[in-house]
Order: structure tokens, then C-alpha cells, then sequence
């Protein structure tokens, strides 16, 4: 029993002593400071020297606990986490040192031959690593070619998403709330169909260079309204502004779906996918 149960701590795949897994998700790491009460005694022997050599061992030690708190703290979020960065501090490794470190001095007030401390110093480092375990010591998923799929799609929808935002809050200073309106409605559009892409496909990626013209000329036609002379829009600019806008996301949105944003779904399927994310995208507005 003893022996699987090193097995299963040494497990290639999932290990708290190689960093894999967090052992446990909650550790009362504070609880270890009662272990260490009856051996600080042993520095209190009514002088100031030993007062205060308490202190700093009762100091050191709490930092030791601090940081394999932050580390276990730390380890839970990366396992609960899809993709996660390796920690860059190895909180769980130095707090387990500082109370190896801790115990080692403990250990050398009442024994005098050096090895014994330091021996049981070395024991407390083992015990503390195969308590909570090493911090990850790799990043998580970004091996996995639908993860970073994912991610990717992730960050351009992301990106166009805040480009139509600012193109909406550069018609704002035209101050006329019928185009500003009706951009909303096209950029709720153009926005709600790329909503329904997969994010695990690479149709977005795909068609992005179509998006970028098609927010590069959005863009060029906002900054022309909103750079006329004396900041006076004509009637002739509006109905030309609102015509080329709506051309160029009914464009889109014939050519996005031709590339593939509908495939093996019926149309009332699509429709109402876009529906909800426009929906939604009047609620957050």
C-alpha cells in the first residue's frame, strides 16, 4: 500500500511532487505554526539575546508560511485554469526552504553535532514538498493546437470588438444620435455574425483580413463625417455616410457567410445566433 501510494505521488501525469497538481485545494498552512510553538521555547531562556532570537525565528518562519500560502493559492488557479504561465516566483519551493531553514536552527539549540540539524532540516524541505508540492513548473495548454486556436480567435474577435467601439465613440463628437444609431445597428451586426463563429475553427482567422478593410473603411468614413468643415454635416453627407455603411455590412455579411460562417447550419439557426448577440450587445451598450 505504501509502496503505490509513492507511485501515485511520483505519477508522471499528475504529481504534487513534480508540480503537476495541487495536492489539496485548501491548506491551513497557518496551523503549522502550533508544530513550531514547543521548539521557539526552547529559545526563551529569560535573556534578551534569546527574546529576540525568538522573534526572528518566529518572523522567518511566518514568511516561510506566507509564501507556500501564495503558492498553493497560486497552484489551485492554475489547475482550475484552461491555460495558465508557469509562476514566476517559485512561492511553494522558498516557503518550504525558510521552514527547512526554520527547523534547522531550531534543531542546532539542542544538538551539537552539526549533521543532526541539518539532517533534519533536509527532512522537513522533503516532508514540506511532498505536503503541497512543487510549483508548476511548465506552462498549461498552450501545447494543445485547439487552445491556442482558441486563444487567437479569442484575442482578434477581442480586437475588433474595440476597434468598433472606438469607431462608435468618434461618431459621438458629430452629436447626431440617428447615425449614431444606425452605425450601432451595423456594427451590432457585423459583430453578432462573428459571434457566431466557432472559436475552435479557423473561419476567423480566415476572413479576418476581410473584417479589417471593412472596420479600416467604417473607420475612414467616421473620421470624413467627423472631420467637416466647422463641424457642419450636411444632409447629402449623412444619407451618404448612412448608404456607404450599410452597403459595406450588407457586403460583408453576404461574403462572410458565402466563406463558411453558416456551414452546416440552416438559416433560422444562424439568424437567431445573430439575433442574440445583437441582443446582447444592446443591453451591455
Amino acid at each position: 500500500m505504501k509502496d503505490l501510494k509513492f507511485k501515485k505521488l511520483l505519477d508522471d501525469q499528475r504529481s504534487a511532487a513534480l508540480g503537476k497538481i495541487a495536492p489539496v485545494d485548501d491548506v491551513p498552512v497557518g496551523f503549522m505554526v502550533l508544530a513550531t510553538c514547543p521548539l521557539i521555547f526552547w529559545l526563551l531562556d529569560g535573556t534578551v539575546a534569546g527574546f529576540a532570537s525568538a522573534l526572528l525565528i518566529i518572523g522567518l518562519f511566518g514568511v516561510g508560511l506566507l509564501f507556500l500560502s501564495i503558492g498553493q493559492k497560486a497552484h489551485v488557479a492554475y489547475d482550475a485554469a484552461e491555460v495558465a504561465a508557469r509562476p514566476r516566483i517559485p512561492y511553494k519551493l522558498i516557503g518550504s526552504a525558510i521552514v527547512a531553514l526554520v527547523v534547522g536552527l531550531l534543531a542546532t539549540t539542542k544538538i551539537a553535532v552539526p549533521a543532526i540539524p541539518m539532517v533534519i532540516a533536509l527532512s522537513t524541505f522533503i516532508l514540506c514538498l511532498i505536503s503541497f508540492g512543487l510549483d508548476p513548473m511548465r506552462d498549461k495548454g498552450l501545447n494543445n493546437p485547439v487552445t491556442k486556436l482558441r486563444i487567437i480567435n479569442t484575442f482578434l474577435y477581442q480586437d475588433f470588438d474595440d476597434r468598433c467601439e472606438e469607431l462608435l465613440l468618434s461618431l459621438a463628437r458629430v452629436e447626431d444620435d440617428d447615425l449614431y444609431e444606425r452605425t450601432r445597428v451595423a456594427v451590432n451586426t457585423i459583430m453578432g455574425l462573428l459571434g457566431t463563429i466557432d472559436a475552435a475553427t479557423p473561419t476567423l482567422q480566415r476572413i479576418a483580413p476581410s473584417v479589417t478593410k471593412l472596420i479600416d473603411k467604417m473607420h475612414f468614413e467616421v473620421a470624413t463625417l467627423v472631420e467637416a468643415p466647422n463641424g457642419n454635416v450636411t444632409e447629402f453627407q449623412r444619407r451618404k455616410f448612412v448608404v456607404k455603411i450599410q452597403t459595406l455590412v450588407d457586403t460583408f455579411e453576404t461574403r462572410a457567410r458565402k466563406s463558411g460562417i453558416g456551414k452546416g447550419r440552416d438559416n433560422f439557426e444562424l439568424q437567431t445566433d445573430v439575433l442574440f448577440n445583437r441582443m446582447n450587445r444592446y443591453h451591455a451598450a
